[in-house]
């Protein structure tokens, strides 16, 4: 199946963009390290803090400029603040770091509503597939290009190299064949917080945020207790930890490639259940996983699973959204999402002082299986819409 143009080059954008944040992410982390788990907790709130509490005003911008003209300026602002960034150290640190997600709270959402504007609804799930295919590059090589980066030049010039991606977004959005250009519509303060009255309105995009938000607070908790379960349960080193997540990665991209070429008849709330039942699925395991093979395999389950979810959990958000509010939709779903993430985090940490890695993870699974299950059957029964496959 091929794709336009301009989806091709978005794809190869979002690829380059995520590598670039996953080395910014390591560069940033080294240069913090030295200061103790505080500054580095500091780091990630701020990156997420950020998303969280800019929703409104980000997806208000959204909506209100073509996207091309929005790339290209906050891109090229993306880059200044990166050099920037390089040389700043203390709290002028974090303040960059701030400016810089900010960027990032526009440039997801732009690229979202850009994607269900100029596709055609019958091709969102391929298209979305196959986007997410580029994407999940970056979780195998991101991390990787990152630490090599870092080691051979030092986290200063590995965050000036990466300064130079978003040059290449700008670039790739400056050379866009199509355009979403917002309708006018009347504007005001109601409209900053559209986004999240649009999701919490309709229960089938209610139901849509409680099933994303729950994976993302199981990834949240995963994230924290995973190098624990691989190192201390399973007697694994630092470096089966590393084959642990790459083959999360691996299963993302192969998935994504694969689901980008077929179609299916099944309706796409029916694979969305499915693809939350086998992304659960492989977190029990993962908790459950006597050796670090199994953990693999879990990990390749949960891959699958989870590109499922973005795959053709998107398209029924765009199903159940009018084009001209979209931006603060994808924006709200973020901001929702990412708290999370936050919150899960957090919690993981406090309670994984006091139980075993293996007891949090699996325990955490098993409530995704629950929502799994209540959020796929409840979007399926309210989703109004037509098939997408």
């Amino acid at each position: 199946m091929s794709f336009p143009r301009d989806i091709r080059a978005l794809a190869t954008a979002r690829l380059v963009s995520e590598m670039g944040d996953e080395l910014a992410l390591i560069a940033l982390l080294f240069r913090l390290k030295d200061s103790g788990p505080l500054a580095v907790s500091a780091l990630l709130a701020t990156f997420a803090a950020t998303r969280i509490l800019l929703a409104p005003v980000s997806g208000a911008i959204v909506d209100r400029f073509a996207t091309r003209r929005l790339i290209v300026t906050v891109s090229c602002a993306q880059f200044i603040v990166t050099i920037l960034l390089a040389f700043a150290d203390g709290l002028s640190l974090y303040f960059f770091v701030f400016v810089l997600a900010i960027g990032g709270s526009i440039v997801g959402p732009t690229w979202q509503s850009y994607v269900a504007s100029v596709v055609p609804s019958e091709r969102l799930s391929n298209t979305y597939a196959f986007i997410q295919s580029f994407r999940s590059v970056a979780i195998v090589c991101g991390a990787g290009l990152g630490g090599f980066l870092v080691d051979a030049f030092g986290s200063r010039n590995a965050l000036i190299i990466n300064a130079f991606t978003f040059l290449f977004v700008a670039l790739v959005g400056a050379t866009l064949r199509s355009e979403r250009v917002p309708a006018d519509r009347a504007r005001g303060r109601g409209e900053l917080v559209q986004g999240f009255l649009v999701l919490f309105k309709k229960p089938v995009l209610r139901w849509s945020l409680v099933l994303l938000a729950s994976f993302n607070m199981s990834a949240g908790v995963i994230e924290v207790m995973g190098v624990f379960l691989v190192t201390d349960d399973l007697g694994g080193s630092a470096r089966d930890y590393g084959f642990v997540v790459g083959s999360l990665g691996v299963s993302m991209v192969a998935t994504g490639a694969i689901l980008s070429r077929i179609n299916t008849t099944a309706r796409d709330t029916s694979l969305l259940m499915f693809s939350a039942l086998a992304s659960a699925s492989g977190m029990v395991v993962y908790g459950l996983a006597p050796n670090v093979a199994t953990a693999m395999v879990a990990f390749l389950i949960n891959g699958a699973g989870l590109t499922g979810l973005h795959v053709f959990g998107t398209p029924i958000v765009v199903r159940n959204t009018q084009e001209h509010e979209r931006g603060r939709v994808f924006a709200a779903t973020s901001s929702v999402t990412t708290a999370g993430i936050l919150m899960a985090t957090g919690v993981a940490g406090a309670i994984g002082t006091t139980f075993p890695a293996r007891h949090v993870i699996v325990g955490s699974a098993l409530l995704c299986v629950v929502g799994a299950l209540a959020g796929g059957t409840s979007i399926r029964r309210s989703d109004s819409g037509a098939r997408l496959n």
